[in-house]
């Protein structure tokens, strides 16, 4: 073979054609320069036939490279752009058929939602014809603050618009984000979905999870052991061709070399499977489609033998992956505990709300079924798809770190915030819709006739119930229906305490309401008297908080007066870092400790203590309650504003060891360590409601809402200067 061309100074790259071996051989290779001859061997080695399968997608990051409702603007111009390139990809060969995956459902149902008809109709049109592919989840949320609720919505658009297309949903997309829920499986598996495509973030903060996992696919079984799922890490990530954020104008897209570099790295290892699927997202995230795909993949096709491309689906590819190799795949069990979930503590009110709404939600809905309310669908789905929204991985812009007070980053920040807001206000509409109006009495101030106490759960409740001192200021007293005047006790903060008891599973008790000004009992220490040492004891626990720390000195389960707090250790310790070095870690205090209420229904101790990194210290109410053996500890502060790196931890040292701890996730729990799968973060993780702590004999169950996030060990947030951790 002889080819001229003309060569420049620099590097010059020539394509020649060689046949495919079988075994290593030497062809010659020679050249002429200024007249004189060069002779060498060019070795060239058998290369495994290789059909690889391109995953073409935007990568959906809900307000980073643009604020959030541009951003939908820009997936609904994707959308349309897909449909144009699959009609015109129709005359080529199957495999440069253009497919393009929105990779989650937000888009899709928001352009059906507000589109004209003829433009609804080609949308589902081009579902039918494949050229647009619906993945399961609604968008890329930190799955490790989702309840199973929330996890259970995330699917709803998709599978109503699959239906509505009459097309299966058979897969789910997840990118940028490493690790995720345990939870995810049986909520993907129980609506049909069969393979799960992640695509992780390729360096910032995602520990050992892409090494462990990339193109090692194996069946990822749920808590239960009776579902499963086929996931695959691609190795290439979900970035591999970007080029940065300025892709209006991209020059460079399906990059060769990065295609026969991957090939080469699969046959290093010797990859077994004779198909591989890399995924394709141009530019950066929220890129677009690329117009030149389909013909770029149909001319490599008639240039290579092997890599073969084909533009594929999720689905295309897993289901080839499964009949070639399904039955030899490992299983793997345990919880891929998240690296990224760390960030809403950057937004811990607003974390706090939309989680509170997750749970409201649900909540009202039980509410509804008990009493006959009707809710609307619709309005349900909206006030879910705030939750969803605030939930989506997206805690910034691209430069919120660089130039935190830029329009952008300020603008991009209180649409995320609306998210949270109207997740609340949604939530609280929809449970006053269920519950009714309030009766206000026959003159303004005057007591309800009547309260009623509702048991949403399915196991009888005997609990103490308290009303705000603005609904309950007026009420003297309560009546059950036999006629007996009810335990009460008018706490310090003017509220009334009041025991409901045996309120049967999925009903209420009705309290007749006597009105007047005395409530009954009132709490014997009055709020602002100060007490060194300060116990509160309801029989079944004993709490003694540390006059000087303000922490919790003991804790005991009685009668058998089990102590929890280890020697020389307080529970409930504020701890700050300034910086990114635990070794720089302050203490609160010191403190101040009152009894505000000593029962008979209700114990609350008051912590107010000097606490670094907020703006007024940490104010924190410890409270017992009768016949419970739950201590409710409520810390509040104001974090002082800044931009600096930081942690702001609650310390909750406890006596048992050796011993277990299991986490609660959606649909399930998970032990530390045991149930965590290779790759998992040990550094922090994500309790859905609880942490359970417990040896052979006893325990302490941690449950918390507002605060979803925990560490196990030492401080080990900022993994920059603390590592990741290994399993231990």
């Amino acid at each position: 073979m002889v080819s001229e061309a003309l060569l420049d100074f620099g590097l010059t790259r020539l394509e020649l054609e060689v046949p495919a071996v079988e075994s290593p051989v030497a062809v010659p290779l020679a050249f002429e320069l200024d007249g004189e001859r060069y002779e060498t061997d060019l070795y060239i080695e058998p290369v495994p036939a290789l059909e690889l399968y391109l995953i073409h997608h935007t990568h959906l990051d809900i307000g980073y490279t643009h604020v959030q409702d541009e951003v939908e603007r820009l997936q609904w111009a994707h959308l349309e752009e897909a449909l144009a390139l699959g009609a015109a990809s129709d005359s080529l060969p199957e495999e440069a058929g253009f497919v393009w995956h929105p990779e989650g459902a937000w888009a899709i149902e928001s352009y059906l939602a507000t589109r004209p008809a003829p433009r609804r109709e080609a949308l589902l049109d081009g579902i039918r014809r494949g050229w647009i592919h619906v993945d399961g989840l609604y968008a890329n949320l930190l799955t490790g603050l989702a309840t199973g609720e929330a996890l259970f919505r995330t699917l709803q658009p998709a599978r109503r618009i699959t239906e509505q297309a009459g097309v299966p949903l058979r897969s789910a997309m997840f990118s940028d984000i490493p690790g995720m829920s345990w939870g995810v499986v049986p909520t993907l598996a129980q609506a049909g979905v069969r393979y799960l495509s992640l695509g992780p973030n390729r360096g910032h903060r995602i520990g050992s999870f892409l090494d462990t996992w990339a193109d090692r696919p194996f069946w990822w079984e749920s808590p239960s052991g009776r579902e499963r799922v086929l996931t695959w890490v691609h190795g290439g990530g979900y970035s591999i061709f970007h080029t940065g954020l300025g892709y209006e104008h991209l020059e460079k897209r399906l990059d060769e070399e990065l295609i026969l570099a991957y090939a080469d790295t699969l046959a290093a290892r010797g990859w077994p499977h004779g198909i591989a699927g890399v995924r394709y997202n141009i530019g950066s995230d929220n890129g677009p489609p690329d117009s030149t795909l389909s013909a770029t993949v149909a001319a490599w096709n008639e240039r290579h033998v092997t890599p073969r491309i084909v533009i594929a689906s999720v689905t295309q590819l897993f289901e080839a992956l499964e009949a070639r190799a399904g039955d030899d795949l490992p299983v793997v069990r345990g919880d891929l505990t998240g690296y990224w979930e760390d960030g809403a503590a950057s937004s811990a009110r607003e974390t706090a709300m939309a989680r509170r709404s997750a749970e409201s939600l649900v909540q009202t809905e039980a509410l509804a079924a008990m009493t006959g309310a009707r809710l609307a669908a619709d309005e349900l789905d909206a006030a879910w798809r705030e939750v969803l929204l605030f939930l989506e991985h997206t805690w910034g812009s691209w430069n919120s770190v660089s130039e935190p007070e830029a329009e952008f980053t300020i603008s991009q920040w209180e649409r995320k915030k609306e998210f949270a807001e109207s997740a609340v206000a949604q939530s609280d509409r929809l449970r006053s819709r269920v519950l009714g109006p309030a009766s206000t009495g026959e003159a303004a101030g005057a007591p309800p006739p009547a309260i009623e106490v509702l048991n949403s759960t399915q196991w009888e409740r005997t609990d103490v119930v308290l009303l705000p001192a603005v609904e309950s200021g007026s009420i003297e007293g309560l009546v059950d229906a036999s006629g007996s005047e009810v335990t009460t006790q008018r706490l310090s903060d003017g509220s009334l305490a009041f025991e409901a008891a045996a309120i049967p599973p999925w009903s209420g008790i009705r309290y007749r309401v006597r009105a007047g000004g005395d409530s009954g009992a009132e709490s014997a220490a009055r709020a602002g008297s100060p007490e060194a040492g300060v116990r509160i004891d309801n029989g079944r626990v004993r709490v003694v908080l540390d006059p000087q720390s303000g922490g919790i000195a003991s804790l005991q389960v009685l009668p058998d007066g089990r102590e929890l707090v280890p020697a020389g250790e307080v529970m409930d310790e504020y701890l700050y870092v300034p910086g990114r070095d635990p070794a720089a870690v302050e203490a609160g205090g010191p403190a101040s400790v009152r009894l505000a209420d000593s029962g008979p229904l209700v114990w609350t101790a008051i912590v107010t203590r000097q606490a670094p990194g907020t703006e007024d210290g940490l104010e924190t109410r410890v409270r017992l309650f009768a016949g419970s053996d739950r201590v409710e500890i409520t810390p509040r502060f104001d974090k002082t504003m800044t931009y600096d790196p930081e942690a702001v931890l609650l310390r909750l040292p406890v006596a048992i060891e050796p011993g277990e701890t299991v986490v609660s996730g959606p649909f399930g729990a998970w032990r530390v360590g045991t149930e965590q799968a290779p790759g998992a973060n040990h550094n922090y993780a994500t309790l859905e409601r609880w942490v359970d702590l417990h040896d052979e004999a006893d325990g302490l169950q941690f449950l918390s809402v507002d605060i979803p996030g925990i560490q196990l060990g030492s401080i080990g947030t900022d993994a920059t200067v603390a590592g990741w951790r290994e399993a231990s």
